[in-house]
């Protein structure tokens, strides 16, 4: 067969007095669209009829570099690879992208968001000396095939319909295809219900299963809450025993959410039940907001303003139109907090956990129960901040709305709803809200407790400085502190701080990657005072109510909009004198 492409229109001719010779060849891929054609079945031998295939790695060991028409299955991750592309277009009349990642780049393009230095040191750990001047790890940012040759046709799917690739094999053995047809067999999904028993839910008609969520879970928090059962066009995201996540090893913090690419993980939502709060006017509703909910909706609020501070102000005010009696800072629960954690440093000397995460005593619980005795709950801020309000507000009436980064707080019973970040925008939308109608200069929090508008130091802002935190909660309680202070880095995301004091000797111990608990915890951890762990890469930045991403100029971003929304606080005595003032104000409210 002769096939001749024209220079118009990427017209191809065909003279059909020979049967088209065809290879079929993989790159970066699973082989699932050889596969399709592998197991054609009796239909298999309407296509040896209609065709030559001379090179086809799947189904015959011959091969030969005489053929008109290539169908080529993967993507494209290594110069070697780049190269024997590039030979076989030169050979081939026709090049057709046989499914997603030879079309798209799919799944393998996925990685394009880590460095290709940091995808080898996880894929290939342990194999450094292999690695070294041998061409298989030269490896780049993947690329589909148009991205290196010029492609004919393309046959999407994941992996291939076999009726689409027998409709090219046809039209091409017998007069040239409408070019790039995609045949249209509609929408089949699986008929696989919504799983929605759990804070985190889960959607298997979106899910792709590129297992981005299996990993973080099993592979870099060593939860093992998740995995891939069943097979073929069944096969889903779920439980062992399919028990569902709040009654396995789940610890609520959302970094399979996070994670995921595409929706198919998302959490339960508290925009009804918001509604049906501020709907009735016999509740006094408080409206708790941490600002690192806000600086990540706002990646997704329809406002013109870029900074924290005017948003902030206009969405206090309209949650004052929509009925919120009182709208409050979390940020300054934190505070309170750092004066309960050094008096509990102070009055006692064994080690105790002092986390503000609800996820971080869940992993605690569950993984390491041998310290389960030592958390210390008393000192977050959730705790407190239930303290003040039954002091300031009373019980009758109370509802309590909490505005968080974090989705394991909707398991808490204290909290009347929980938002995410994600569900702040449906909760305006649905009064037909727009912020920026609002005032911000008409907006501004109820601070029953006198404390500055200021964070701690350094870029605590973030949850995850945890070295300047304790250093300011030691220094609620303890004289001369900075004479004595000594921080240390023990090993990666491990830091100590120790230092003297009229007390005696003092040790913290940060641990800012939870994986690494059990090495630090099972050392010599009767030597430490206190132990900070946090769950959540980045901290509650990445929560998992957060607006899902992985990119560090937009985590860095909201960085940037807290730090500038509140500064620093330079008068470091004048904070703890407040801190501590407000702190005994409440500390003995039952």
């Amino acid at each position: 067969m002769n096939i001749i492409k024209s220079n118009d229109n990427n017209d191809i001719s065909a003279d059909i007095s020979s049967k088209p010779r065809v290879g079929f060849f993989d790159f970066a891929s699973c082989e699932g669209c050889q596969l399709q054609i592998a197991n054609l079945e009796e239909e298999i031998l309407d296509v040896v009829d209609r065709l030559e295939i001379v090179s086809f790695r799947e189904v015959m060991k011959n091969h030969s570099d005489d053929y008109d028409i290539a169908f080529i299955e993967g993507s494209i991750h290594r110069p070697i690879d780049e190269e024997r592309l590039k030979d076989i277009r030169s050979r081939a009349a026709i090049l057709i992208a046989l499914g997603d990642c030879a079309c798209t780049g799919s799944v393998n393009k996925l990685r394009n968001d880590w460095s290709v230095d940091n995808v080898k040191a996880e894929v290939y750990r342990g194999a450094e000396a292999a690695m070294k001047n041998n061409d298989f790890f030269d490896i780049f940012p993947t690329k589909r095939l148009d991205e290196v040759v010029d492609v004919d046709f393309y046959i999407r799917g994941c992996p291939v319909r076999k009726e689409q690739v027998l409709y090219y094999i046809k039209r091409l053995s017998s007069m040239p295809p409408h070019k790039n047809l995609d045949l249209r067999f509609g929408v089949v999904p699986r008929d696989i219900e919504k799983d929605v028993r759990s804070i985190i839910q889960y959607n298997p008609q979106k899910c792709i299963l590129c297992r981005h969520c299996e990993i973080i879970c099993n592979d870099i928090l060593n939860v093992h809450a998740i995995g891939i059962t069943n097979k073929g066009n069944e096969s889903i995201v779920s439980t062992p025993f399919d028990i569902g996540l709040d009654n396995n090893k789940c610890i609520s913090c959302g970094q399979c959410l996070v994670n995921c690419p595409v929706g198919a993980f998302t959490s339960s939502s508290s925009v009804e039940r918001v509604l049906e709060l501020l709907d009735d006017p016999e509740n006094f509703v408080v409206f708790v907001i941490d600002p690192i909910a806000v600086a990540s909706a706002m990646e997704i609020l329809p406002t013109e303003n870029t900074q924290l501070r005017p948003v902030m102000g206009s969405l206090i005010a309209a949650l004052r139109d929509m009925n919120v009696k009182k709208v409050i800072d979390f940020t300054h629960f934190g505070y309170l907090s750092l004066a309960a954690q050094g008096e509990h440093v102070k009055t006692h000397k064994d080690m105790t956990f002092t986390s503000w995460c609800p996820s971080a005593h869940s992993y605690i619980e569950k993984f390491l129960p041998e310290f389960k005795k030592h958390i210390h709950k008393e000192t977050s801020p959730e705790y407190l901040m239930l303290k003040a309000f039954r002091k300031w507000y009373g019980d009758e009436n109370l509802k309590i709305v909490f505005l968080s980064p974090c989705i394991v707080h909707k398991g808490n019973p204290d909290f009347d709803a929980v938002l995410t970040a994600r569900e702040l925008p449906g909760l305006l939308k649905s009064r037909a809200i727009d912020l920026d109608f609002y005032d911000p200069e008409k907006g501004a929090f109820d601070c029953e407790l006198g404390l500055s508008s200021v964070y701690v130091k350094g870029a605590s802002s973030d949850y995850t400085y945890s070295l300047p935190i304790i250093e300011i909660a030691y220094m609620s309680k303890f004289n001369n502190l900075d004479a004595g202070l000594a921080v240390t880095t023990i090993g990666d995301y491990a830091h100590e701080l120790a230092f003297d004091s009229e007390e005696g000797f003092f040790n913290a111990l940060v641990i800012e990657d939870i994986t690494r608990a059990s090495k630090y915890l099972k050392k010599d951890i009767r030597k430490y005072n206190v132990v900070e762990l946090y769950p959540c890469f980045h901290g509650c930045l990445t929560g998992g109510g957060q607006v899902p991403t992985t990119s560090m100029d937009l985590l860095n971003k909201r960085r940037d909009l807290l730090k500038n929304y509140k500064g620093e606080c330079k008068a470091k005595d004048l904070f703890v004198s407040q801190i501590i003032s407000a702190y005994d104000s409440i500390k003995e409210v039952e």
